[in-house]
């Protein structure tokens, strides 16, 4: 057996360390820039539909980003609107929360014979201990924001420039490798744009279908504005893992404050039986198996993502592994790697039968 060599070693771990600084300290340019390439590849086939039907390729572009656009208006559209209707239950609300707050200073006096007053005074202490940290907070805040509106506009520029003149990027890739490595190239490139397109459309279809069935639930069970509360719930769903379990505060918190001790069991039923659904059924439906890491590097990216660009590389990070994957196979050089990044889990029995019969009910419709 061959020993490894120290020369090889070093190169890789001083390679993985100007990785991690040129992905820290360029972040403001590469977030955009790589949400505008996957979301470039999952508008990809709508604008190739588009050119078949004689659409010129400027034309079919800006439909696209249109369509983007539109589904975001549409999203604020309904987060506003439901905004403005949760404004005029604010002082019922408001009046439910203080019961819980009253209640929650009896129960203090009860056990640590500490007065209502004393109470009041020590959070007001420390409120205005806080003050200048909010206002540190809300400070980064609205340069967060406007940061993020500045972000928004150069991923819709950098989509569309990107897929304007796309074969010029797919041919300046292929001319980095030799003659006779172009089709193994295109190969990847083709399996690196169905995965991300395809891990964009199943993420998609995911978050509708959490948000009509936490609506339908939730608006069974009473509970006001249940549009909105389950919008908010969903967002987190983006990052993976965690994010199910951050946006299930939300309507649990609703449900106390708005809602009655009752509602607070079938809610937690509720969106335990979406993810369920959503875990063994419609993820595997919508995605199959297009990411098909290992569960302990999908965590690794997760952690890696938000130790270097926060929430987006949380969001971005799992696919950007998997294009690694893709990229490692075709490279025999880098094969160990994409067999250990390689999830090869088939999940469960029941769940998989189902997914291929709607498949196939899908295909032959």
């Amino acid at each position: 057996m061959k020993s490894v060599s120290l020369y090889r070693v070093n190169a890789v771990i001083l390679l993985a360390i100007l990785a991690v600084v040129v992905l820290y300290y360029f972040q403001p340019f590469l977030i955009p820039l790589f949400f505008s390439i996957i979301l470039s590849m999952l508008l990809l086939p709508v604008a190739d539909k588009l050119e078949s039907w004689g659409i010129g390729r400027v034309w079919s572009t800006l439909v696209c980003i249109l369509l983007f656009l539109l589904v975001v208006a549409a999203v604020i559209w309904v987060l506003a609107a439901q905004g403005a209707s949760l404004s005029e239950d604010l002082p019922q609300i408001e009046a439910k929360l203080m019961g819980y707050v009253s209640s929650i200073q009896q129960w203090i006096e009860q056990n640590f014979g500490v007065a209502p007053q004393q109470q009041l005074e020590f959070v007001q202490k420390q409120i205005s201990g806080l003050s200048q940290s909010a206002n540190q907070f809300l400070t980064s805040f609205l340069g967060g924001t406007f940061g993020l509106l500045a972000d928004f506009v150069l991923v819709v520029l950098y989509t569309f420039f990107l897929m304007w003149r796309r074969e010029r990027y797919v041919n300046f890739l292929l001319k980095l490798v030799s003659d006779e490595s172009r089709p193994e190239a295109k190969e990847t490139l083709h399996q690196i744009t169905k995965v991300s397109a395809q891990y964009l459309a199943g993420r998609f279809i995911s978050m509708v279908f959490l948000i009509v069935f936490y609506s339908i639930g939730l608006s069974v069970l009473g509970l006001k504005n249940a549009i909105l509360v389950s919008i908010i719930a969903v967002l987190p769903t983006l990052i993976p893992y965690i994010g199910a379990y951050i946006g299930a505060i939300f309507p649990l918190m609703m449900t106390i404050i708005s809602g009655d001790s009752g509602t607070l069991l079938p809610t937690i039923i509720i969106l335990i039986a979406a993810q369920v659904i959503d875990n063994n059924l419609i993820e595997p439906f919508a995605m199959g198996t297009s990411l098909n890491l290992n569960p302990l590097f999908t965590i690794v990216a997760i952690v890696l993502g938000e130790l270097l660009w926060g929430i987006p590389g949380m969001i971005l990070f799992e696919p950007m592994f998997a294009i690694m994957r893709i990229v490692s196979q075709h490279i025999p050089a880098l094969d160990p790697y994409a067999y250990l990044l390689e999830g090869g889990g088939k999940g469960t029995k029941w769940a998989g039968k189902i997914s291929n019969t709607l498949k196939q009910f899908f295909r032959k419709n």
